[in-house]
């Protein structure tokens, strides 16, 4: 359309009241020329229309006129033949284009055929309508249900694919089950979590199974349903089941280490899981809570000692006049008793027989202080050593004193298990100084760092804690931050202690959220031992420590559980029999450092 002259917007002199003109044209304004004149804009409206215009407004407001053509009859208050046809052809058009989004994306601009752009109709020759007059087409052709303009059409379905596989080498050979802790990881961060509730619902049908077994002297009804239940009208003993609290005053406040930080968004340094103190005390005090409420337990300070915050467990005794509960006996979901092994014999090539596992953990490569010479010895065992079907290494990967660093072992490390994927399966678990993320689960070190080994198709980077199955072994562990950490908040003596009680309560990291870091998940908690393992381990120790461990409940296969020590402390691998678990072996490959 040709645009309005300058003179024509110009033209006449304003007069107040007149601008309602642009608005409302027909005969009460005047004669019909003198509408058409005023709707150009060039004619001003005459002094004796102002005082009409309200009555005008309130007869021709519902009047949705669009504005008439050049050339044509106007109609008051309708449309001319003109516009009624240039309607239609919008209306095509937008169906056309409605068509072409549902049948495909609609092709660029500059690639639309010429043809498209000889449809378009001509302008008129004639005069244009006023500047105003297509907004009052556009209120016309907008109104509900119209389906003209493409705003109103609706959106192309949205097609959404799903993420392409994982095809790097390290993830090729992950089977049904080994990804739980990969899955974990990837949730998101809630403010707010429930990992206590889901922990408790998940664990408290075991715990009352296992607590009706070993106190069969109690009535059924005296297994109360919550804490709340008023036990005044019980016999005897009564049983809560819930998860533990423990009150330790000798923990750090946060918000005073927030307060204390040189800078407002400083982080928190992250502490070197070696150097934490013990934050068990006699003065520590431990709470009972399920949904609803809480009780404060009444045990020595000895029995208080050997639990942390997250254990779910079964209590038995009676409520006192205070309100607390005078504890006889607490039992954790499931019992197993220790069984004597033999003392762990050297490998013998010539005697093996069936396949081994091989444990190892705490490589420490590229520290300062390393054992070359027997991290060479124990490659060149490991690659020669025929019955050896699968290595584990348990964490500890890279030697760095400064968590801020990086890792100076990075090409070491990956030519030493290239080397090794040559002859058998490895799997490599991150440690609290390698470079994972810290909270757990955590994640699989990155395949950047073993650009040669990745290519092997018997490599892959785990996750810490780690899961799998080898040969018709259930094998379950992680790199010691859960074992080091229940020590620190209770008083278990050794790593075995607190692996096997951590095995007993199906639990692979009991202090998690509360000491241990974890993310605050919401609807599943990632440390439930869901099904027993036949091998149970643990990296990054002092000592080597295996134990056998029954179960209570006839007809169930034991579980050994392992603490392997830390190679860069004390030069060996473990070796388990797949076919015998019982069967431990170890192979040394230089002395204890000091």
């Amino acid at each position: 359309m040709a645009p309005v002259s300058k003179k024509a917007k110009l033209g006449g002199k304003p007069v107040a009241g007149g601008g309602l003109n642009r608005f409302f044209g027909g005969s009460k304004f005047g004669d019909t020329a003198k509408d058409a004149g005023v709707v150009a804009g060039s004619v001003a409206p005459a002094p004796a229309a102002v005082a009409a215009a309200p009555a005008v407004v309130k007869e021709a407001a519902p009047v949705a006129a669009a504005a008439p053509a050049a050339g044509a009859a106007p109609v008051s208050g309708g449309l001319t033949d003109t516009q009624k046809q240039r309607i239609e052809e919008n209306r095509r058009k937008a169906l056309e284009r409605k068509q072409a989004k549902k049948d495909g994306p609609t092709p660029h601009k500059a690639e639309l055929p010429v043809a498209a752009a000889a449809e378009t109709p001509a302008p008129s020759p004639l005069k244009s309508p006023s500047p105003v007059k297509p907004s009052v087409m556009d209120r016309a052709l907008k109104r509900k249900d119209s389906g003209i303009t493409p705003e109103k059409a609706p959106l192309p379905v949205e097609h959404r694919q799903n993420a392409p596989a994982d095809n790097r080498p390290d993830a090729s050979h992950i089977l049904p089950g080994e990804d739980k802790f990969r899955t974990f990881g990837k949730v998101s961060w809630m403010q707010y979590n429930s990992l206590y509730a889901v922990r408790l619902d998940k664990l408290r049908g075991e715990v009352l199974a296992q607590a009706r077994s070993l106190w069969s002297d109690v009535p059924a009804r005296n297994f109360l349903p919550n804490i709340t239940a008023n036990p005044a009208g019980y016999e005897g003993d009564v049983v809560f089941i819930g998860v533990t609290f423990k009150e330790m005053l000798s923990r750090d406040n946060v918000i005073n280490q927030y307060k204390d930080a040189i800078w407002a968004t400083s982080c928190l340094p992250e502490e070197d899981v070696d150097a934490q103190k013990n934050l068990c005390s006699d003065a520590d005090a431990l709470w009972l809570e399920d949904a609803n409420f809480r009780i404060k337990l009444e045990l020595s300070a000895e029995e208080v000692a050997k639990f942390a915050t997250g254990f779910v467990v079964a209590a038995r005794g009676s409520v006192t006049a205070k309100g607390q509960f005078t504890t006889k006996s607490i039992c954790l979901p499931q019992t197993f008793a220790p069984k004597p092994m033999p003392a762990a014999q050297p490998l013998n090539p010539e005697t093996a027989t069936g396949q081994y596992v091989a444990l190892l953990s705490g490589l420490c490569i590229g520290a300062p202080d390393e054992d070359v010479d027997a991290r060479s010895r124990a490659v060149e065992f490991l690659t020669k050593q025929a019955a050896v079907e699968h290595i584990i290494v348990c964490g500890g990967v890279y030697g760095r004193s400064n968590l801020q660093d990086v890792p100076a072992g990075l090409e070491d490390a990956d030519r030493v298990f290239a080397q090794l994927a040559e002859n058998c399966q490895v799997d490599v678990l991150p440690g609290h100084k390698d470079p994972s993320n810290l909270s757990l689960p955590q994640m699989p070190l990155h395949p950047y760092f073993f650009r040669s080994a990745r290519k092997c198709s018997q490599f892959k980077s785990v996750s810490n804690p780690y899961q799998c199955s080898v040969g018709d072994l259930e094998i379950l562990g992680h790199a010691g931050q859960p074992i080091r950490d229940l020590m620190r908040c209770t008083s278990i003596a050794t790593p075995m202690q607190a692996l096997t009680t951590c095995l007993d309560a199906r639990l692979l990291g009991p202090t998690a959220p509360d000491t241990l870091v974890t993310q605050p998940f919401e609807k599943g908690d990632p440390f439930i031992i869901d099904k027993t393992p036949q091998v149970f381990f643990s990296g990054g120790h002092s000592e080597l420590e295996f134990e056998w461990r029954e179960p209570a409940a006839a007809g169930s296969s034991g579980t050994l559980c392992v603490c392997v020590p830390a190679f860069h402390k004390l030069p060996s691998v473990v070796l388990v029999n797949l076919k015998d678990p019982r069967d431990v072996r170890v192979q040394e490959f230089g002395t204890k450092q000091a």
